[in-house]
């Protein structure tokens, strides 16, 4: 059984997941992507794992329509590939799984139909994101969804959404697909001595109260401005307790200019991802006040690195990651007081044993677990061909 992926555009962490699927498949795994918009490096990895079953693509071009923004569903990007339905075609797949719906997805769905193989969309989003999703979105996605066999998805909420808005309906959705390369951070994480973390909580110079940390963009979807509003009022009541923000973004000066004089608040800019570790294992808490994704990536890291996590309900993961007051807590980010509620409540909780929940949560979407589910379900369908 050869299995295709085509996925133009995808980051670090795919790269452990394709090739423990590659692995499972005896080497029958491929993947086609464009080299225009994966990063070098990423090319290197994905080409070291999968060897001449990586098919990068060049000169693709994308014509951007209506304003582009950080939240879903704003402007359209069309991609113009020379060669792509030739290029899908050449690796002769007996199963073809597409990201996505858009992109491109159509191309992949007319080869698969050509070669009448089943075809399997990857697919993230949520009701939640595709809340401002205009009409005609809806409606080619459930047109698409016409030769449609299946589909992976991150979890219950991306289901949800399938079957209330697509009105997908007697077609398998696996859940469970999103993994985090999260493995070689926490074996870092687990590395360290108490000496050695207590050390650079020093040379950080953290005051001794509960560390929080948050790592990603500053940007407005991130929602770090209602995060750090609620920390002016929850530091007055815990005044020792620390906030570490890594992360660069279009609000990185606003926020700065407003909340560097706080010292309880720790602007440290971008941290090379080979350093990082160290942040995870200073902190007592990760937090993530996201006010819109599919499935935040750092939280599944942070719960590997063993740390309770408060994050958002309109966050996609938090209903399989996040169990209330077992390793962590979901919140409003536009509810100030819902914010305070919540940083609070990590000071009167036993954070250890919230971290070991975490680390237990997190092992059923590992890379190599997510990879089994993912193989199975293609099993699965190519014996109904």
């Amino acid at each position: 059984m050869k299995i295709h992926w085509v996925n133009p555009s995808f980051l670090d962490y795919r790269v452990p997941l394709y090739k423990a699927i590659n692995e499972l498949a005896d080497g029958n795994f491929h993947v086609t992507y464009s080299k225009n918009r994966v990063p070098e490096r990423i090319v290197n990895k994905i080409e070291a794992a999968l060897g001449e079953n990586a098919h990068g693509l060049s000169e693709e071009r994308i014509i951007q329509i209506g304003k582009q923004g950080n939240f879903a569903n704003q402007g359209v990007n069309i991609p113009l590939q020379k060669g792509l339905i030739k290029a899908i075609s050449s690796v002769e797949a007996d199963i073809m799984i597409t990201e996505g719906f858009f992109q491109w997805a159509p191309f992949a769905g007319y080869v698969s139909k050509r070669l009448k193989i089943p075809l399997w969309v990857a697919y993230e989003r949520t009701k939640h994101t595709e809340r401002f999703c205009p009409f005609w979105r809806t409606a080619y996605r459930r047109v698409f969804d016409k030769m449609v066999n299946g589909y992976l998805v991150n979890g219950n909420l991306t289901e949800e959404y399938l079957v209330d808005n697509l009105k997908v309906n007697n077609k398998p959705i696996v859940k469970g697909c999103m993994s985090a390369d999260s493995e070689g951070l926490a074996n870092q994480v687990r590395q360290m001595t108490d000496e050695s973390i207590q050390k650079f909580k020093k040379k950080l110079n953290l005051q001794k109260g509960l560390t929080f940390l948050f790592v990603g963009q500053l940007i407005d979807r991130k929602g770090v401005l209602p995060l750090l509003n609620a920390w002016q009022k929850h530091a007055l009541m815990n005044p020792e307790d620390n906030l570490l923000l890594i992360g660069t973004g279009d609000q990185e000066q606003s926020l700065k200019q407003k909340f560097e004089h706080l010292p309880s608040v720790f602007f440290l800019g971008s941290i090379d991802y080979d350093q990082i570790y160290q942040y995870y294992a200073a902190a007592d808490v990760f937090v993530m006040p996201t006010l819109e994704d599919n499935w935040s990536l750092v939280v599944p890291e942070a719960m590997a690195c063993g740390l309770p996590v408060a994050t958002t309900f309109y966050n996609g993961c938090y209903p399989e990651l996040i169990t209330e007051g077992v390793n962590g807590f979901v919140f409003d980010s536009l509810r100030e007081e819902d914010i305070i509620r919540t940083l609070q409540a990590f000071n009167v909780m036993d954070l250890n044993s919230m971290g070991n929940n975490s680390i237990k949560i997190e092992s059923n979407f590992s890379t190599q677990v997510v990879a089994e589910r993912i193989f199975q379900a293609m099993q699965d369908s190519f014996k109904l061909k």
